[in-house]
């Protein structure tokens, strides 16, 4: 794969920098462990920790061959994301960071059967809602030791140059994730909940040699001087103030660029079929479709050739990445201004490298880089044009449109539902079966599958009830809810002696438009938004076996929904149970109401790190570099492979999120490419290592390190 290197100057500075670079932060000899709190991070904001009190969090004071380490051990499994957070020591109000850029601390995996999931996180005092802070981490194999590397980006509220609507700001610039290393009130250590991430519902490690590194080297901008400071994006998008491997500078980079990604690509695995299916491996019953079976007590999908196949893919495809044209200022040069106020840079890029034909070339680009880096599926959101270059499977959205949320958002159900009684709403599923995209997926065998919809935010486990019972009389999903209701009361007194209410018949209850007592009533709620998800899903996967009976149907890409009944409805009428899930390891995922032994798709998931001029790296960044998160990216696919339900994994995304935001403000730093449309190599070379192993790692069975190449 392709190797980016330094420039010899670049490297001595490097050099120059990491000799003698490190200070101690906290020293583990005299530090009161006394004083360390037990935390967790819960709803409402999932943000902000909260001190717990229990016996099953157990901190001891070590020493070893190393020195001076805190010896973990957490088996609450009531917590949401435990940890423990270290105040400043005896006599300091704050943590002072400064003069440095990095946080380090050595971590070491003492289960020897589990990955474990750990991240550092920083805080700054909170200021009513508004909270500064950020955070790393990573997952260790079983028995694994590595330092775990923290870049916190800095700020204060004094600098003069300011930007708005971003999730995250240039170094330098105040906003949520720069933070004042002077006054940090919390090092904290944690992880994701034990019941929904552990493989024995308990996590066991040693943090030692807690430091700072990497003298700190100012913002790298005139953040004081908006005269020098703005514009800040160059004509490509990218980050004026900065510059690195692989940077675009003028249009002629573009073709050395290509030549440079043409000599150093490699075919694709050797042990591939056409799909992606492992050739070499054992022949199962070729259908002409994908499949799924249980094979060696795991769960793989079958390609079309009958071969095991991992899906191993990449979501969103596309020649875009739209950017909400904020101030007309931030710009160098802006792009060619799209409908709405937009600007896309990804695509002024692409017509800049590959000519104005692109749309026409990039597809083919797409199906080589793919097989040269080890992917052997297209996510969803991916470009129609792309998935017409069959040469990769693909999984795509059936969509639902002309159909809009007749239940209208009530507390708790933020976005409202569409009512599965809703004669036009089976009906308006069965018109996507005519769209062109899906006519032409539906007997395709380069097509693995369908999701419907993404992300439902169902709320509580009786949110779509509640919605339900304040709605106008006339919705049919209310009627439904009456006469189960009837059915299970018989008589209006019998419902208003078990509700305490005081309704005169049961078109009263069609009438009203206020909730019942929510105690009361909770039990027929409960029941009736079970009903209420059953039946969605159930249609759901109606209408996507109707027009095509021989794709798989994948559900709604779960995210962090914990309501059981999703799960059993999904586990009921899906093939496979997607699920969104932004974490370091998967390797014990599980929830409440899915069966352990249902076939899931992690259909989301990515890891991030700040080195090429980028400002945000979502909530999972993993270390400071690249090399970092090439090895968290290959801890995550290994926890995967190990997991006897997961039958592949999707990262998100393709490309890089607009420097300046897309029009939520998102600007994370998450793609495979940027928006020069350059590969960010290391990750592409830690991609193309699972593409090369990863069935014959997921069959073996055991932790490694390293990867394997035969069983």
């Amino acid at each position: 794969m392709l190797k980016t290197t330094l420039t010899a100057a670049a490297l001595i500075a490097a050099l120059t920098l990491a000799v003698g670079a490190e200070k101690p932060l906290v020293d583990l000899e005299t530090y009161d462990i006394s004083k360390i709190q037990v935390i967790d991070f819960g709803p409402p904001l999932w943000v902000t920790p909260k001190v717990v009190h229990s016996d099953k969090v157990k901190i001891r004071k070590e020493k070893n061959s190393a020195g001076w380490v805190l010896d973990v051990t957490i088996s609450d499994v009531t917590l949401d994301n435990p940890g423990i957070l270290l105040p400043p020591p005896e006599g300091e109000r704050y943590w002072n960071l400064s003069g440095y850029e990095h946080l380090y601390a050595d971590i070491e995996n003492m289960d020897h059967d589990q990955q474990m999931i750990l991240s550092v996180r920083i805080t700054n005092p909170l200021v009513g809602r508004y909270e500064i802070a950020n955070n790393s981490g990573f997952a260790l194999n079983p028995g694994e030791k590595r330092t775990l590397r923290f870049y916190y980006p800095q700020a204060d509220e004094f600098t003069r140059c300011r930007i708005d609507g971003l999730r995250a700001t240039p170094p330098g610039i105040f906003g949520h994730k720069n933070v004042d290393p002077r006054r940090v009130d919390a090092l904290i250590f944690w992880g994701h909940n034990l019941r929904g991430f552990s493989r024995n519902q308990s996590v066991h490690y040693r943090v030692g040699n807690i430091r700072l590194a990497r003298p700190y080297r100012g913002p790298g901008a005139p953040v004081n001087d908006p005269e020098k400071f703005f514009p800040f994006v160059d004509r490509y998008g990218q980050y004026v103030h900065a510059d690195w491997p692989d940077k675009i500078h003028t249009d002629s980079d573009f073709s050395r660029a290509i030549e440079r990604e043409r000599k150093f690509n490699q075919p694709r695995p050797a042990g591939w079929n056409k799909y992606g299916g492992w050739a070499a491996g054992p022949q199962l019953k070729a259908t002409g479709a994908f499949y799924v079976t249980k094979y060696e007590g795991k769960w793989f999908l079958v390609d079309p050739e009958g071969r095991l196949f991992f899906s191993h893919g990449v979501n969103a495809v596309t020649t875009q990445a739209k950017a909400k044209e904020r101030h007309s200022f931030w710009y160098e040069k802006a792009a060619v201004r799209r409908p709405g106020g937009m600007l896309d840079f990804a695509e002024d890029n692409l017509k800049r490298k590959y000519g104005p034909e692109f749309r026409k070339q990039y597809p083919s680009v797409v199906a080589d880089r793919f097989a040269a880096w080890g992917l052997n599926t297209i996510g969803c959101w991916s470009d129609p044009e792309i998935l017409a270059e069959r040469r990769t499977p693909y999984t795509l959205d059936f969509g639902l449109v002309n159909y809009r949320r007749t239940i209208k958002p009530v507390p708790g159900l933020p976005m409202g539902i569409w009512d599965p009684w809703d004669p036009k709403f089976a009906e308006a599923l069965a018109k996507r079966g005519d769209s062109k995209v899906i006519a032409a997926a539906k007997d395709d065998p380069w097509c693995i599958g369908f999701f419907l919809i993404n992300e439902i935010k169902w709320g509580d486990r009786t949110a779509a009830a509640r919605a339900v019972l304040v709605s106008p009389a006339e919705l049919p999903a209310k009627a439904a809810f009456v006469n189960m209701l009837k059915t299970k009361y018989q008589a209006i007194d019998l419902l208003n002696e078990r509700w305490a209410s005081s309704y005169p018949d049961w078109n009263a209850i069609l009438r009203s438009r206020e909730l019942p007592d929510a105690e009361r009533s909770y039990e027929d709620l409960l029941q009736f938004n079970t009903a209420f998800i059953d039946r969605f899903y159930r249609i759901c996967r109606d209408a996507v076996k109707r027009c095509a009976p021989n794709r798989l149907y994948f559900g709604s890409r779960f995210h962090i929904d914990q309501l059981p009944e999703l799960y059993q409805a999904a586990a009921k009428y899906c093939d496979v149970v997607a699920c969104n899930t932004y974490t370091w390891s998967v390797d014990g995922f599980r929830r409440q109401g899915l069966p352990d032994d249902k076939p899931i798709l992690i259909s989301e998931f990515h890891v991030a790190v700040l080195d090429r001029g980028t400002f945000n790296a979502d909530s999972r960044p993993a270390g400071v570099d690249q090399n970092d998160r090439a090895h968290a990216y290959t801890r995550l696919l290994q926890g995967a492979l190990l997991h006897p339900q997961i039958v592949g994994m999707h990262h998100f995304c393709w490309r890089d999120q607009p420097l300046t935001g897309r029009g939520d403000g998102e600007n994370f730093a998450i793609g495979v490419v940027d928006n020069t449309d350059t590969p960010y190599w290391e990750f592409v070379d830690a991609m193309r290592k699972v593409g090369e192993h990863m069935i014959s790692y997921r069959l073996a069975g055991t932790f490694t390190d390293e990867w394997r190449t035969s069983k």
